[in-house]
């Protein structure tokens, strides 16, 4: 089969490493699948950032990399782009001012967007979108295949938590051709989006993703675990863990008022923390002083910022339990992850999250404060109920794997 898969988003994170999303590195991981696999002839499109994807394409297959499908003009361009680029790391100034350079000509030229011509797509092909709209000229073209993965529709439901604006689910949903295909990251998203637009849901498809086993599994190193918290700033305290983009929808103002609570009351143990992995979102900066006006609470509160990948198994398994009150997800990797790494977890019982954690974890209200103060002193008290949500989280995590998110996709496009 023939299939092209937009790789811009991967594209775009090979230059903000630190900026990488969850739909970026599901992204990379259909794309690696893909390549590797005997039933698909791989080629990638950049409906943007052609210079990024194809550099992106070539640092991580190198001479191997699947085919760009875009004009011969546009990759002339990024090529000549990325012969510039080659003797500097992405991160550094020279790299930067160059790219802006190619920007700015780019935006003046009224060349940002790539446009594709339908003789170098192969009659039959699959295009697949794994997050931004399906071009509008792909769109038109009535040999092609069209497949679009909707996340979830938590911008459309609750603009309010993107002050910046964010369009591209929007985008991606109103310019959906009529003949495309559609796969979701859970039920959950599936019946939220055939809701809103009507959609057939006979065209719509639930594949659920998985957390990558060389990233995620159980550190039993305890010197490796006490080296990272170290690096990290975590001490040698126990700690409750979440990770998140620090923004409203993760409801983290939430956890760390109740926890905050606990700690000022005396019923968790004084020397527990609460650690919180990510980069600060909007807004978390001019709750935080209100929600611990105590400089004793609030030293027991770390925040991490940005980690490496290769750190996050050693911080997830040197914590006690793991926290995730969101209030919407479209799937909820980070409890999944937590369970593969075989640590009791506590979340929501709403949206897509049930449908990740099974009985594998504590299941609560995300708005309902006793309930998660009563989870975490049940967790934090009881080494018993710990070590049966550890049994349970690796059972439960055996369940999703990269190699079926793979081989799921495939069949799809059988179909097709």
């Amino acid at each position: 089969m023939d299939v092209i898969i937009d790789a811009s988003l991967p594209g775009i994170g090979f230059y903000y490493r630190q900026a990488k999303t969850g739909v970026g590195r599901v992204a990379e991981q259909l794309i690696r699948g893909l390549h590797e696999s005997a039933q698909v002839r791989l080629s990638l499109a950049a409906p943007t950032h052609v210079a990024e994807t194809l550099r992106y394409a070539r640092e991580t297959f190198g001479e191997k990399a699947p085919p760009l499908v875009n004009r011969s003009v546009d990759l002339g361009w990024a090529g000549f782009e990325n012969a510039l680029l080659r003797p500097f790391a992405p991160q550094r100034l020279p790299s930067k001012v160059i790219r802006q350079v190619f920007y700015r000509s780019r935006k003046a030229l009224k060349a940002e967007e790539a446009r594709f011509l339908a003789e170098r797509l192969p009659s039959g092909a699959i295009y697949h979108s794994p997050f931004f709209a399906i071009p509008d000229d792909i769109g038109r073209m009535p040999h092609i295949r069209k497949v679009l993965t909707v996340h979830d529709l938590i911008p459309i439901h609750h603009p309010e938590w993107f002050p910046a604006g964010e369009r591209a689910v929007k985008d991606a949903i109103s310019t959906l051709p009529p003949d495309a295909q559609v796969i979701t990251v859970s039920q959950a998203t599936k019946d939220d989006f055939c809701q809103y637009t009507g959609f057939d849901p006979n065209r719509v498809t639930p594949i659920h993703l998985a957390a990558s086993p060389d990233l995620f599994y159980p550190v039993t190193d305890t010197a490796r675990i006490q080296a990272t918290q170290q690096r990290f700033g975590l001490g040698s305290e126990p700690y409750l863990l979440s990770l998140a983009t620090l923004e409203p929808r993760k409801n983290l103002d939430h956890l760390i008022r109740c926890f905050v609570q606990l700690a000022e009351s005396g019923e968790l143990p004084s020397e527990i923390k609460l650690v919180l992995v990510g980069t600060k979102g909007w807004k978390m900066d001019q709750v935080l002083p209100k929600l611990a006006k105590n400089e004793r609470i609030r030293s027991r509160l770390v925040f991490t910022g940005f980690v490496p990948d290769d750190d996050l198994a050693a911080i997830y398994s040197g914590a006690l339990a793991f926290v995730y009150p969101s209030l919407f997800e479209g799937f909820g990797l980070p409890p999944l992850e937590a369970l593969q790494c075989g640590l009791p977890v506590i979340t929501s019982n709403v949206s897509s999250l049930p449908e990740v954690v099974g009985d594998a974890a504590l299941q609560i209200p995300p708005t309902d404060a006793d309930a998660l103060a009563q989870a975490m002193l049940w967790v934090v008290g009881s080494a018993d109920v710990r070590n049966e949500l550890a049994t349970k989280a690796l059972q439960r995590a055996q369940l999703f794997s990269w190699e079926r998110f793979i081989q799921e996709h495939i069949r799809l496009y059988q179909t097709l």
